[in-house]
C-alpha cells in the first residue's frame, strides 16, 4: 500500500467515525503511519480529501446499484434492486458507506456536492421512478421528492442496522424497507 493509499483509507475510516469537522489532519497522518506534509503532497488539505474520497465512494456506490439493476426490466423490480443494492454496499463497504451517509452534513463539502450533479443514487433512483411513472406503474408524482423518501427510509435503516437499535433481524429490515418503497410508489386504487 502506497502513502497516499494509506492517508486516503485512514481518512475515510476517521471520517466515517468522527465526521469530517472532527477530524484532524495529524490524526489521519497518525492512523497512515505518514508524516503530516505527506498528506499535503497528495492532496490540498483535508477538504480537498474528503471531496476526492466522496467521489470514489459515489463512484463505487453507482458501480454497485449499476451491477445490481443490469438485467433487470420493469421499474418495480429495478427500484426494489436498487434499494437491496445500497443494503449490498453497506454490506460490502460499510466504512464508505457510513463516510456517505455522513459527509452529506459536513460543512466542508456543503454545497459543493450538491453543485455538481445529482448524487449517483439520487439519479438512478430517479431514472427507474420516472421510468414507471410513463409506464403507469408509479404513481404520479414528484421524482426528486419520491427519490429523497425512499433514499431517506433506505439511510434510516442503514444507520439503524450499523448501530444495532432495531428490533428485527438485518434481513427483515431490508425486506421491510423494501416493501415501504414500492408501497410508497405504487398507484392507488381507484
Amino acid at each position: 500500500m502506497t502513502k497516499r493509499d494509506a492517508i486516503c483509507e485512514a481518512a475515510l475510516e476517521l471520517f466515517a467515525e468522527k465526521g469530517i469537522e472532527a477530524t484532524t489532519t495529524r490524526e489521519i497522518a497518525e492512523r497512515a503511519g505518514a508524516a503530516e506534509g505527506t498528506l499535503y503532497r497528495h492532496f490540498d488539505g483535508k477538504a480537498d480529501l474528503a471531496r476526492w474520497l466522496y467521489q470514489r465512494c459515489t463512484t463505487q456506490l453507482e458501480e454497485v446499484l449499476t451491477e445490481a439493476t443490469t438485467a433487470i426490466s420493469g421499474p418495480a423490480d429495478r427500484l426494489e434492486a436498487l434499494v437491496r443494492g445500497v443494503f449490498d454496499f453497506y454490506a460490502t463497504k460499510p466504512t464508505s458507506c457510513t463516510y456517505l451517509l455522513s459527509s452529506r452534513e459536513s460543512t466542508i463539502l456543503n454545497g459543493e456536492i450538491e453543485e455538481e450533479s445529482p448524487s449517483p443514487p439520487m439519479f438512478l433512483f430517479a431514472d427507474v421512478l420516472d421510468e414507471g411513472m410513463q409506464q403507469g406503474v408509479f404513481r404520479n408524482a414528484s421524482v426528486p421528492l419520491l427519490a429523497g423518501w425512499i433514499l431517506a427510509m433506505v439511510q434510516r435503516t442503514v444507520l439503524s442496522l450499523k448501530t444495532d437499535t432495531l428490533p428485527v433481524g438485518t434481513q427483515e429490515a431490508i425486506d421491510r424497507t423494501v416493501d415501504a418503497a414500492l408501497r410508497l410508489v405504487e398507484v392507488p386504487l381507484a
